[in-house]
């Protein structure tokens, strides 16, 4: 007899039972909200399967499972056994949803037990995830000297991955070095990367989640010393950073430059050489809520699509043509100082002080600044001049800016 069928003879707990019972296991809270429509459309197209090192056990009764990866052990209510061990088996989710039907669970909770417990397996590795793409619906772009190959399962899925982008190559073939596969789910989107992982995410949060994976894999690449959080723009080949925490006013500012004639060249991330150099990381401009205002008087109604970060914060993108793609050295490195009034400043800094404040924003793949990036970041401030820009109003910090670039100020 199959573990299945001994959990079928079993039989399966009632719905209140499976409900109280579901809470006891480690880690299984379900919060989850589904369109039915899609689903039918979209499982036809992804096979799951237990993962290699997951086994499923019983003792005294009652079922486990053990993940080898994850070194824990989860116990199943009888109607996740039951899910389980038909994955197991090979049978489709189609399948499943027929055998808990059976056993007197009403189609509606059928599916929703089905779907917590995948999508929660599936968040823990617990699950083998497997798809097979359209040949169509690809795209590619270079960042931060790296080709991103990006394919994804139908239209709507390919204008969400587009939109965090500056430049792409549609209908590009062939793998990048830093791949990802996106595929519709209900009303989410699972993501596959290059090394076989998955993850998933909800529609409206799919572009900055494709940013977020694309940036922490460039951070994490050999080819760059370490990264700084700042803004990179460039006049008349020399770099201006600005540096600063969230809410100093970094893709405002830029915005605003990018408007008076500056090279885009990213609004977050900046990527430095052994050599001192930079290479900013050109997503098109991020805009959260409180610039979309200044968006509007600038581009009018054409960048209106919002996208909600994993923090909740909603965001709108906008491409910059012809960004800067090639490394740099800077010639200005600007830490934001935003406050609510007064008159807007430069102050110079010497360069030990900038060093120190850019060591606080650096970050590398291993989370520590080498005696390679100590140097490197030594090469880069002894070329720049280090200043603190005090303001309030975006315009005269622009302004300020503007003339220190061009040579007066």
């Amino acid at each position: 007899m199959s573990q299945a069928a001994a959990i079928r003879s079993s039989g399966i707990a009632t719905i209140p039972e499976a409900l109280a019972s579901k809470g006891e296991a480690e880690g299984f809270i379900f919060v989850f909200v589904l369109v039915e429509a899609v689903l039918e459309r979209s499982w036809a197209e992804i096979v799951l399967r237990p993962a290699p090192d997951a086994v499923f056990a019983l003792l005294d009764g009652r079922s486990m499972i053990f993940s080898e990866a994850g070194q824990k052990i989860f116990e199943l209510d009888r109607v996740g056994a039951f899910i389980w061990c038909k994955l197991g088996e090979g049978a489709s989710i189609g399948d499943i949803y027929r055998g808990l039907e059976a056993q007197g669970i009403d189609e509606h909770t059928a599916r929703q037990f089905t779907r917590e417990a995948v999508n929660t397996w599936i968040d823990r590795a617990m699950l083998k995830v497997d798809w097979q793409m359209p040949n169509d619906g690809a795209f590619s772009a270079r960042l931060g000297g790296h080709r991103i190959s990006v394919r994804a399962a139908n239209r709507d899925l390919m204008r969400r991955l587009l939109s965090p982008f500056c430049v792409s190559d549609q209908g590009a073939s062939g793998d990048g070095d830093i791949a990802i596969e996106a595929m519709m789910l209900d009303e989410q989107v699972f993501l596959r990367a290059e090394d076989s992982s998955v993850s998933r995410c909800e529609v409206e949060a799919l572009a900055p989640t494709i940013k977020a994976h694309v940036t922490e894999r460039l951070i994490r690449s050999n080819r760059w010393v370490f990264s700084l959080h700042a803004a990179s723009l460039v006049n008349e080949g020399m770099g201006l950073l600005l540096c600063g925490h969230p809410g100093a006013g970094k893709s405002t500012l830029t915005l605003q430059l990018v408007d008076a004639g500056f090279r885009y060249a990213g609004d977050d991330v900046a990527l430095v050489g052994g050599d001192g150099t930079i290479c900013g990381v050109p997503f098109a401009l991020t805009l959260k809520e409180g610039s979309w205002g200044l968006l509007s008087r600038l581009h009018g109604d054409r960048y209106d699509a919002t996208h909600r970060r994993s923090d909740g914060v909603r965001v709108r993108y906008v491409p910059i043509p012809d960004a800067q793609a090639q490394c740099f050295s800077a010639g200005w490195i600007i830490f934001l100082n935003r406050v609510t009034g007064g008159p807007a400043e430069l102050t110079v800094l010497d360069r030990l002080e900038s060093m120190k404040r850019l060591i606080e924003n650096a970050f590398a793949g291993d989370g520590r600044l080498s005696q390679a990036g100590f140097f490197a970041l030594k090469r880069m401030v002894a070329r720049a001049q280090s200043l603190q820009l005090t303001y309030s109003e975006a315009g005269e910090a622009r302004r300020l800016l503007m003339e220190l670039c061009h040579g007066k100020a």
